[in-house]
């Protein structure tokens, strides 16, 4: 089994029709991603419950953190979509050997700082994914 280091893998954000890296980053985190179901189980049906598939799926949310660096454009620019909201492309290069991608668009952000005493400046957002990510 192969083991991929998390070391090296990238967060770009399109700016002006280019992809651009996000610096400082610490941690990418993709949850909430699954095929949505309903219950069909009936009251003459098996003891067990039954689950159909509605034909949706739930893309979910791109979480990311780092440390903080306010003047940093590679962090306004994210942060500047709470004043100015906007669908905007980003995409994830992870560090394996094929360097394959997740590229997805975001829907809306969320943002959150953190000053702590005996550790630095550091700041979250999430991305609330639209449509289906697309991995290359």
């Amino acid at each position: 089994m192969v083991k991929v280091a998390s070391k090296g893998t990238v967060l770009n954000q399109e700016i002006s029709m280019a992809q651009v890296a996000r610096a400082q980053l610490d941690s990418i985190t993709y949850t909430g991603a699954e095929s949505e179901v309903y219950d069909c189980t009936t009251l003459d049906g098996a003891v067990g419950r039954a689950f159909s598939q509605t034909g949706y799926s739930s893309v979910g949310e791109v979480s990311i953190s780092g440390f903080y660096d306010p003047v940093l454009a590679s962090h306004t620019e994210i942060r500047d979509l709470i004043a100015a909201p906007a669908e905007q492309n980003w995409e994830v290069i992870f560090a394996d050997t094929g360097t394959t991608t997740m590229s997805f668009a975001g829907a809306g952000i969320t943002w959150e700082n953190t000053v702590a005493m005996s550790d630095g400046l550091k700041f979250s957002a999430t991305i609330t994914v639209t449509g289906l990510p697309t991995y290359a």
